[in-house]
C-alpha cells in the first residue's frame, strides 16, 4: 500500500484517539494523606497495558461511572507500584475501581504539520533521497584528526555529503562516538553549517550533544562548542555541569540551585512533605527552559527532542535554515514523525539500530499499525547506509552469539580491542567455586512461570532464588555492585527479585529491559520469567532480548525453563552458547553445580 499525506494523517488521528485515553489502572488500595489520594495500582491486562513509572507525573486521571471525578497525578513510586493524586473533584475511588490516564495530545502538533506546508516539504525530501542519487557535495578524504575512526565510522562520516543517509550501530561498535565525529566534520568543513542534533528521548539528545562537544574539544575547537545549546527543560542537568557552554546563558546557575534542591529530596514515606518538594523540583526544572526562538536563531547546533521540535517547528522554521538534521536512536521513532524529520533541514543522516527496541505504537489495526510501525531504517532504505561492524563492548563469546543471533554474524569484536591486553583484562571471566563461568551462561529451573495476584503479574520464584545464588557467588568472587544489572521483561519479577536482594544485596541494581538501552555492565543476569509469551516472540520480543543481552561486557546468565526453548530465539542463543562452552563433553552450570553441592 502506497503512503499518501492523507493515509499518514488518518493513522495519527487513530494513533491518538488511543493515545489520548491511554488505557488505566485498577485500584488495589488507597488511602488519604491530607488532602492527596494515595493508591495502590496494578495495570490493568489488554492491548494497553500501563507501565507504571515516572511517566506517568502529570496525567490526567479520571474515575467513577461517568468518570465524573478527576484529579492529577503527582508522585509515581514505582517500587510500591503506588501513586499519589491530588483530586480536582470530591470523590474517592473504591478498591477495584478502574482510573482512567489521559495523557497530553502530543500527537496533534504531528497531525498538523501532515496536513500543511511541512507535509509536502517532507513528502519532497523523500522524493529527493530516492532521486538525487549522487551527492550533494564533493566526498573527501577525512583529515588526520580524524584517525581514531574504523574504516566504517570514516564512510559513515563522508556519507553526510548525500541529502539523507543511514548509520546503523549495533551494540558496542561506537554509533554515538561516530554521531560525534560526523557533527564535528560537519562543522569544520562548513563555516556557516547549521546542525539539529534531535532524538526520541532526552537521553539519546544529550548523548550526541555530549559526543559533539567531546570531538571539538579533540579538535581545538572551543569557539564552535560555544555555538551549541540544548533546549527544552528535561535534561540530564548533571551533564551539564562542567559543560555550561552548551546551555543558554544564565542556565548553569539554575542548574546548579536544581540539583541542590534534588539533594534534599525526602522520604517517600513522608507523603505531603515528599510531593510539595516535586511541585518545588517540577519549578526548577521549568526555569531550565531555555527561550527556544532565542536560541534557535543565534546557535550553529540546538540540541532538541523529536516531541520539542514538532512543537516548535514553526520556531525552527523561522530561525533556519538547517543545512544538516542529525538523528540518533531513529529506530524508536514513529513513521509519521520519521518521514517529517528531513522536512526540519536539508539533509538528514539517521542513526541508530532497527534491531533494537521500536517506536511504541497502541494501534491494532494492521493497516495503521504497518505504517505507524515502520522506521527510519524502513522508509529511507534506499539511502546510503553504513553498517557499524566492528564492537567493542562485549567479550568474544558473547559478540559471537548476539551476531549469530541477530545480526547474520557480521558483528565482530574490533581489531584494536583483540590486541588490547587492558580491554582482555576488564573482560576476564569470573569463576565459581573453580569452574569458570560461561560467557553465555544458561541456567536451567525446573518451575514454570506463574501469575501472581500479590504481584500482580508473571513471576518465578526458582529464578528468582537463582538470581540471589549467582549474586551471592559473584559477590564473593570480587565483584562490585556495579559490575552487575539484572534484567527482566517483567515488573512483577523485579519487584520479587528486589525482594529477594533487599538483604544482603539491596544496591544491585534490577531494571526491566526497556529502561537499559544504553547501559552496560561486566555481568548482565537476565531474567526472561516466560519467554514464550507472545511479548518475547517475533521481532518485538527479539529486540528485547537483543538489548538485554547485548549490555553484557564480559558475562551474560540467562536463568531458562524447559519450555522457553520452544522461543526460536532463546533456543538458538542456548544452542550456540551451549556449541562454545562445551567442557569435557558436559555444558558446564557452574551456579547450579554450586547449589547442589
Amino acid at each position: 500500500m502506497a503512503i499518501t499525506r492523507q493515509s499518514i494523517q488518518t493513522a495519527l488521528e487513530a494513533e491518538r484517539r488511543l493515545t489520548q485515553k491511554g488505557g488505566g489502572l485498577e485500584v488495589a488500595s488507597v488511602f488519604w494523606e491530607e488532602h492527596y489520594l494515595v493508591l495502590s495500582v496494578k495495570p490493568l491486562k489488554g492491548r494497553n497495558r500501563v507501565a507504571i513509572d515516572e511517566a506517568l507525573e502529570g496525567v490526567r486521571v479520571k474515575w467513577g461511572a461517568e468518570l465524573e471525578y478527576a484529579g492529577l497525578i503527582k508522585v509515581v513510586d514505582a517500587d510500591l507500584e503506588r501513586i499519589i493524586v491530588l483530586p480536582a473533584t470530591g470523590g474517592q475511588p473504591d478498591i477495584g475501581d478502574t482510573l482512567w490516564l489521559f495523557p497530553g495530545d502530543f500527537l496533534g502538533p504531528l497531525i498538523d504539520m501532515w496536513g500543511g506546508e511541512m507535509g509536502k516539504l517532507a513528502a519532497k525530501r523523500l522524493r529527493q533521497s530516492k532521486e538525487e542519487t549522487e551527492p550533494l557535495q564533493q566526498i573527501r578524504p577525512l583529515g588526520p584528526e580524524f584517525d581514531e575512526l574504523r574504516e566504517r565510522q570514516k564512510t559513515a562520516v563522508q556519507n553526510a555529503a548525500y541529502r539523507c543517509s543511514v548509520v546503523i550501530g549495533p551494540p558496542g561498535t561506537g554509533k554515538t562516538f561516530t554521531v560525534g565525529a560526523l557533527g564535528t566534520y560537519l562543522l569544520r568543513r562548513f563555516s556557516k553549517a547549521r546542525i539539529l542534533v534531535i532524538g526520541p528521548t532526552n537521553v539519546a539528545v544529550d548523548t550526541a550533544l555530549l559526543s559533539i562537544d567531546d570531538w571539538l574539544a579533540k579538535a581545538g575547537r572551543p569557539d564552535i562548542a560555544k555555538q551549541m545549546k540544548r533546549v527544552g527543560a528535561h535534561f540530564d542537568p548533571r551533564k551539564y555541569v562542567d559543560r555550561p557552554h552548551l546551555l543558554a546563558a544564565g542556565l548553569d546557575q539554575k542548574v546548579t540551585e536544581f540539583l541542590l534542591l534534588e539533594a534534599s529530596e525526602p522520604s517517600k514515606s513522608k507523603i505531603a512533605e515528599y510531593v510539595r518538594w516535586k511541585d518545588r523540583l517540577a519549578a526548577a526544572r521549568k526555569e531550565l527552559g531555555a527561550d527556544i526562538e532565542s536560541v534557535a536563531h543565534s546557535a550553529r547546533v540546538v540540541g532538541i527532542t523529536v516531541a520539542t521540535a514538532v512543537k516548535w517547528h514553526h520556531v525552527l522554521k523561522a530561525a533556519g535554515p538547517w543545512p544538516f538534521v542529525i538523528c540518533d536512536e531513529a529506530s524508536q521513532i514513529i513513521g509519521p514523525a520519521a518521514l517529517m524529520v528531513p522536512a526540519l533541514g536539508q539533509q538528514t543522516i539517521f542513526a541508530g539500530d532497527p534491531k533494537q527496541l521500536s517506536p511504541i505504537v497502541q494501534s491494532d489495526g494492521q493497516v495503521h499499525r504497518n505504517l505507524l510501525a515502520k522506521t527510519a531504517f524502513d522508509l529511507f532504505a534506499h539511502v546510503p547506509t553504513t553498517f557499524l561492524n566492528e564492537q567493542s563492548r562485549m567479550a568474544m563469546g558473547i559478540c559471537h552469539a548476539v551476531s549469530r543471533t541477530f545480526y547474520n554474524g557480521e558483528l565482530t569484536v574490533c581489531r584494536k580491542a583483540r590486541r588490547d591486553k587492558a580491554w582482555k583484562v576488564y573482560r576476564s571471566p569470573y569463576f565459581v567455586n573453580g569452574r569458570e563461568v560461561p560467557r553465555v551462561c544458561f541456567e536451567q529451573v525446573s518451575e514454570p512461570y506463574q501469575y501472581s495476584q500479590n504481584y500482580g503479574g508473571f513471576i518465578r520464584f526458582q529464578s528468582a532464588k537463582m538470581v540471589e545464588t549467582i549474586i551471592d557467588h559473584l559477590a564473593g568472587s570480587y565483584i562490585d555492585a556495579d559490575d552487575v544489572l539484572i534484567l527482566t521483561p517483567f515488573r512483577a519479577q523485579r519487584t520479587l527479585i528486589r525482594s529477594f536482594l533487599k538483604r544482603r544485596h539491596p544496591t544491585i541494581s534490577v531494571s526491566t529491559v526497556h529502561r537499559a538501552q544504553g547501559s552496560e555492565r561486566k555481568v548482565i543476569i537476565f531474567d526472561p520469567v516466560d519467554a514464550t509469551s507472545s511479548f518475547l516472540r517475533g521481532k518485538e520480543g527479539d529486540r528485547l532480548i537483543n538489548v538485554a543481552i547485548s549490555r553484557a561486557q564480559a558475562h551474560v546468565i540467562i536463568p531458562y525453563h524447559a519450555s522457553e526453548l520452544t522461543n526460536p530465539t532463546i533456543s538458538r542463543l542456548q544452542h550456540i552458547s551451549s556449541g562454545i562452552f562445551q567442557a569435557s563433553g558436559r555444558y558446564m552450570r557452574p551456579f547450579s553445580f554450586a547449589t547442589a553441592g
